[in-house]
């Protein structure tokens, strides 16, 4: 992965990678997730999530914008249905949809599976 490359091919590169088919990459999307390690054990707790758009450029967005102090990024590679699931629940109640950085498939809260 490059500055220059785009969500869809990084979709791409890592079900290749983990030997899924390629031909399955529309049901995957890449996010942008902003959390942090709670807990004795360090357990990642998302506070929200945005879904690329498959030309955007993940690493060169991390490069440009920082989480606030105490926060992380990361990116995670998730099923297409689980995000739009996720927020179809999501009901903004502390700026009343007043925040568009997120989009509006900003996620607040969403669990991330347990690993394993």
């Amino acid at each position: 992965a490059t500055g220059s490359s785009g969500a869809r091919e990084l979709v791409k590169e890592a079900l290749e990678r983990y030997g899924l088919s390629q031909l399955s990459a529309g049901q995957y999307a890449l996010c942008d997730v902003i959390g942090r390690f709670e807990g004795p054990e360090k357990r990642w707790q998302t506070e929200g999530l945005r879904v690329l758009g498959d030309y955007e450029k993940p690493l060169l967005i991390q490069d440009l914008w920082k989480p606030r102090e105490g926060f992380s990024r990361r990116l995670e590679l998730r099923k297409r249905a689980e995000v739009e699931e996720l927020a179809a629940r999501d009901v903004d109640t502390t700026t009343a949809g007043q925040s568009r950085a997120w989009g509006r498939e900003r996620v607040r809260g969403a669990a991330t599976p347990p690993p394993g």
